[in-house]
């Protein structure tokens, strides 16, 4: 897989660093370190600020998509793939929508939106946080600023992290790889687990 974005993109890195930070899951946070990655793109690595503004780039293609979307979805009364989505997504987002709700005032909310985003770990980067703001009552320009300005505070938190050290960007790329690998494959057996219980049930 490295081998073949070095190979690919070794004279295009930036193309490289855009196309990862929209992957879900993956997103800036693993993309900025990617990209400064001198063990992967050897000369050609991105400067840390170049890094940090290509992953930005990318973060911002997703959010008003999925906001779209799930405002869309969200407004339908009727629809099999509707009411399932709806029901996915809120199981997957129950504890976040719980936090979010207890929020009094827009700007609480906001803030709220802006802070899960920014938080640099799996399932609370963009994708998590446009879809909570599709499905909440802001509008559309206050969830894509808030979730905007949670990306850009991620950008820049991983570009300081990943310059703290000389060539610590491969390390933490691949230490974020492994982290996010994990909480998959944690939720994956968490998912099949329940499945088996609910089916043993009926």
């Amino acid at each position: 897989m490295l081998e073949f974005f070095a190979c690919t993109f070794s004279n295009c890195v930036p193309l490289a660093v855009l196309i990862v930070s929209v992957i879900p899951t993956i997103e800036s946070k693993i993309a900025i370190p990617f990209g400064m990655s001198e063990q992967i793109f050897g000369a050609n690595a991105l400067s840390p600020w170049l890094a940090c503004l290509t992953a930005f780039a990318g973060g911002l293609i997703p959010i008003f998509l999925v906001m779209f979307v799930a405002r869309k979805i969200k407004n339908k009364t009727t629809g099999f793939v509707c009411d399932e989505f709806l029901k996915f997504t809120k199981v997957k987002t129950q504890k976040y929508f719980e936090k979010f709700n207890t929020k009094t005032t827009v700007f609480k909310k906001c803030l709220y939106l802006c802070g899960f985003v920014a938080i640099p770990l799996p399932l609370t980067g963009v994708y998590t946080g446009s879809l909570i703001a599709g499905l909440s009552n802001l509008k559309l320009w206050q969830g894509f600023l808030s979730v905007t300005i949670g990306e850009l505070l991620t950008c820049i938190g991983m570009t300081i992290i990943c310059s703290l050290f000389e060539n610590s960007a491969f390390y933490i790329f691949v230490m974020s790889l492994i982290f996010v690998g994990a909480v998959l494959l944690v939720n994956l057996a968490i998912f099949l687990v329940n499945k088996i219980k609910n089916k043993n049930k009926k």
